[in-house]
C-alpha cells in the first residue's frame, strides 16, 4: 500500500512522528507562508484644453490596487516654462476625504513638486487626489505642453508602495486654425470649409458636437478682434 501513497504523505507522517517524540519544551513549529499581495499605486495626470491667456485645471488621479492603501503621495510636475506657467495646487475629492492637505513646492530646475500632507494614517481612496492649475502662456497658441510626473512615491501604513506614473497634456484653445499666427479671412475660410463638408469638420469652436453656422459666426467674431474664448 505504502506505494500508492503520495510521497508528501510519508514526509508528512514522519515529520508527525518527530514531533510526537519530543517532549512540550522541545515541540516543533512548522509556519507555512501565506501568499504575497503585492500593492501598487498609480498617478495619472489627466489633459486639458484652454485658451492662450488663461488657467486650466489639470486633475491627477490615484488608483490603488493590492492589500495596503496609501496614506501618502509625492510626485513632481514636469512641463514647458515656456508654454506654461504653474498657478496652484489644491485638494482633490480623495485627498479632502482622507482628512488631509497638499503642499506645493517650484523646484530650482521649474519642476514643481506636490506633496500631500497630513498627520492620520487615512488611506487615500482611489479618485482625483490633486487639481493643478497653469497659465497658458500668451505665445502659447499652437501644439500641445506635456505634463509629466516624475519621481512618483506613495506610502501607506506599513512603509513604501510600487508607485507609477502617466503623464498628460496641456492644449491651447484658439482660432487660428492654420496655424500662422494670426486669425483673419483665410481661417474663416476653412471653418466654412468645414462647415459645408468639404474638408473633415475637427474644428468644434463652440463644442456642440458639430460644425455649423455657429462655429462660423465665432469664427468671424475672432477674425474681427472680439476674442475666441473657449
Amino acid at each position: 500500500m505504502r506505494s500508492l501513497l503520495p510521497v508528501t504523505f510519508w514526509a508528512v507522517l514522519a515529520t508527525a512522528s518527530v514531533v510526537a517524540a519530543q517532549s512540550n519544551t522541545d515541540a516543533f513549529v512548522a509556519k507555512i507562508p501565506g501568499a504575497s499581495m503585492a500593492s501598487s499605486v498609480s498617478l495619472a495626470v489627466s489633459s486639458g484644453t484652454e485658451s492662450p491667456g488663461q488657467t486650466v485645471q489639470i486633475p491627477i488621479s490615484l488608483t490603488s490596487s493590492g492589500t495596503a492603501a496609501p496614506t501618502t503621495f509625492q510626485v513632481d510636475l514636469a512641463f514647458d516654462t515656456t508654454k506654461l506657467t504653474f498657478a496652484s495646487a489644491t485638494c482633490g475629492a480623495a485627498l479632502t476625504s482622507a482628512n488631509k492637505s497638499l503642499s506645493s513646492t517650484l523646484l530650482p530646475n521649474g519642476n514643481v513638486r506636490i506633496l500631500s500632507t497630513g498627520t492620520n494614517q487615512a488611506a487615500i481612496a482611489n479618485g482625483v487626489a490633486a487639481l493643478v492649475s497653469f497659465t497658458l502662456n500668451a505665445s502659447f497658441a499652437i501644439g500641445t505642453a506635456s505634463v509629466t510626473p516624475l519621481n512618483p512615491i506613495a506610502s501607506g501604513a506599513s512603509g513604501a508602495l510600487a508607485t507609477g506614473s502617466t503623464a498628460g497634456t496641456v492644449t491651447p484653445f484658439t482660432c487660428d486654425l492654420n496655424g500662422d499666427g494670426v486669425v483673419n479671412v483665410t481661417d474663416v475660410q476653412l471653418i466654412i470649409n468645414e462647415a459645408l463638408g468639404i474638408i473633415p469638420a475637427v474644428n468644434d469652436l463652440n463644442h456642440d458636437g458639430v460644425v455649423n453656422v455657429a462655429t462660423v459666426q465665432k469664427e468671424i467674431n475672432a477674425a474681427l478682434g472680439l476674442g475666441c474664448p473657449y
